[in-house]
């Protein structure tokens, strides 16, 4: 019996060592992946961790978009990608160009008709229009809101009143009729001495998605040193404005003195000058322009619609 036992001692210890030979050499390579269920006691703690991890992925699928290169997306598409930032620099300083039309005319509170007047406008279909001796509810012209009138009968949306001086009942002054929508309206008194009240309306018109500062005036003919005085008080005005337009009976019998206005650019100058005054051989009516205009052809209308002519140009306008 001892015999037996020693033998199955002696055996015991042999398989032992072999299992651990076998064991060492387990080691030096790598265990196949388990496809077992995971052992009971920490079932639970697998399964939530594996529910969480299916989420996350999921998530990220979702909202991950695969990233694409230049090139590629390029190939797909046949057009450059570009990116939001890019794409709005490239159309936030759209460069534009229009064309627009000019007119300035002293009606002589329509004296020769307003339908006469309109019938003019019609005809040449100005963008804007500058009109001083401007009656609204005087008695010499029926009491009749010329500028409204005009507006009406000639087909403009958009018009607005510079008053000068009262007159009897009514008021008289300078006013703005427009294709485009006037924005914004202010009147500035201007020094004029011992003669009669003089202002500058200033109109801030939208044409087009360009500002565009529109004024219109009426100076002094009584003294001329007054008249000088009032254009230099304009031009500093007009030098505060990116794109303005002038439109006026500036009597300027002298043609020299437009200089004082300090514009970039005058319809009427010394160089160049169109008669506007039917009785006497001068030009006392203008359009002025800042920068950013380029007058393509002007000229005078021979309708007799009053004691002045009618001046017009027409202009290339870019945008800033």
């Amino acid at each position: 019996m001892k015999k037996r036992i020693g033998k199955a001692r002696i055996f015991c210890a042999a398989l032992l060592a072999l299992l651990c030979v076998l064991g060492a050499c387990g080691k030096n390579e790598p265990a196949p992946e388990s496809t077992s269920a995971p052992a009971a006691s920490s079932a639970a703690e697998t399964a939530a961790g594996t529910t969480a991890a299916a989420g996350e992925q999921s998530t990220a699928k979702s909202t991950e978009r695969p990233a694409v290169s230049t090139e590629a997306a390029f190939e797909s598409s046949g057009e450059l990608p570009v990116s939001t930032e890019a794409a709005f620099e490239s159309t936030a300083h759209v460069p534009v160009s229009m064309d627009i039309t000019l007119v300035s005319l002293n009606i002589k509170h329509g004296a020769e008709g307003l339908e006469t007047i309109a019938a003019v406008l019609r005809e040449l279909s100005p963008d804007i229009v500058g009109m001083q001796e401007v009656d609204v509810f005087c008695e010499r012209s029926g009491y009749v809101d010329e500028v409204t009138e005009l507006a009406r009968l000639a087909g403009y949306p958009y018009h607005a009143f510079a008053r000068a001086i009262p007159l009897g009942s009514g008021e008289y002054g300078t006013a703005i009729l427009s294709r485009f929508p006037i924005e914004s309206f202010d009147v500035t008194p201007l020094d004029s001495g011992y003669g009669e009240p003089r202002a500058l309306g200033h109109a801030v018109i939208d044409a087009e998605g360009i500002r565009l500062d529109v004024f219109v005036t009426h100076l002094s003919f009584e003294d001329r040193d007054v008249r000088i005085g009032q254009l230099k008080t304009v031009g500093a005005i007009l030098k505060g404005c990116s794109r303005y337009i002038l439109l006026g009976d500036l009597n300027t019998f002298v043609i020299e003195d437009v200089a004082y206005l300090d514009a970039v650019y005058c319809v009427n100058r010394p160089e160049r000058r169109y008669q506007t005054f039917q009785y006497r051989n001068s030009s006392p009516d203008n359009i002025a322009v800042s920068e950013g205009f380029t007058e393509l052809s002007s000229g005078t209308s021979e309708a007799k619609c009053s004691d002045h002519k009618l001046l017009w140009a027409v202009f290339r306008l870019e945008g800033e």
